[in-house]
């Protein structure tokens, strides 16, 4: 399952409500003494591709 912080209280360059999605900084975070100013909550899920329009055949 893949996660995205939110900030709850801020630190560093990070201001409450910030969501931080980058999966390096969400481990260094979570490792170090700034998890408790953070929340984990599930990351949408990747929109689904969307099929090109079809091409009008000329009769």
């Amino acid at each position: 399952m893949n996660i995205q912080l939110v900030v709850v209280r801020g630190f560093g360059p990070h201001a409450k409500g910030d969501c931080i999605t980058d999966p390096a900084q969400i481990q260094t975070i979570l490792a170090g003494e700034n998890a408790s100013h953070v929340v984990r909550i599930p990351a949408p899920a990747p929109a689904a591709p969307t099929s090109p329009a079809p091409i009008a055949k000329e009769a």
